[in-house]
């Protein structure tokens, strides 16, 4: 683990929530509402909810979810999930610098999807994988864009070396419909301008998101074969 930051599995079943915190604020581009964009925060979270859940007003949603946890909606950048939070994965890769990469990852393959496929807008139904990285290092915002790339890149990746098919006889699927990625930098160290696959960084990125969407896809499979296992057992 990166030095000053820890993990914390709050376990309340479909209420449950993974907290990464820094003793100093880091850097942040999130693709989700919840500290959207690029600021900066001390908390990273990754929220679990009901395959159901619908609201009128996410954002305040949200916030009163932080509240009623004691969690600081200001200092928070956070994703949401339908995806069980145990599955999670995490894999951390150091250069020969001493820069430190770290990855966690909730996949949940139930509404696969392929960018850039011709399918009916009415059949797109919310389906989640997670990416949160956090990197030991000085990003430039155009490292912090080209690092989206690169771990967009390996997620996808991941699903072909996994064969992950919208369905039997179908074309590989690029991710799931509303995948998310929060992205962090200590700001710290040695600086970086760019994060393609032919940077160190890059490679770093890459094979921290290969890894761990791999294996979080792996959990996510093994739960569905228990639970149509139990399905049969009860028939």
């Amino acid at each position: 683990m990166i030095d000053g930051l820890s993990e914390q599995l709050i376990d309340q079943g479909w209420q449950s929530y993974f907290l990464i915190r820094s003793e100093r604020p880091l850097r942040t581009l999130n693709s989700s509402m919840w500290g959207e964009g690029f600021g900066m925060h001390r908390l990273l979270m990754n929220r679990q909810v009901d395959k159901r859940y619908m609201s009128d007003d996410p954002l305040a949603e949200m916030h009163a979810f932080m509240a009623a946890h004691e969690i600081s909606p200001d200092e928070t950048a956070a994703l949401l999930t339908s995806a069980f939070l145990q599955d999670r994965a995490f894999e951390e890769l150091r250069l020969e610098d001493g820069t430190r990469v770290c990855c966690w990852v909730t996949a949940g393959l139930s509404n696969k999807a392929r960018a850039g496929k011709t399918q009916e807008i009415a059949k797109l139904y919310p389906g989640t994988i997670n990416t949160i990285l956090v990197i030991d290092g000085q990003l430039t915002d155009a490292a912090f864009v080209n690092a989206v790339i690169t771990a967009t890149e390996a997620k996808t990746a991941a699903l072909q070396d996994l064969n992950v098919t919208l369905a039997e006889g179908e074309p590989h699927a690029t991710g799931t419909t509303t995948d998310a990625v929060l992205m962090a930098a200590t700001q710290r160290g040695t600086a970086f301008r760019y994060a393609g696959t032919a940077t160190q960084l890059g490679y770093a990125i890459g094979r921290t998101v290969y890894v761990a969407t791999t294996r979080s896809a792996a959990a996510y499979f093994a739960r569905m074969n228990t639970d149509e296992l139990h399905k049969v057992g009860k028939a």
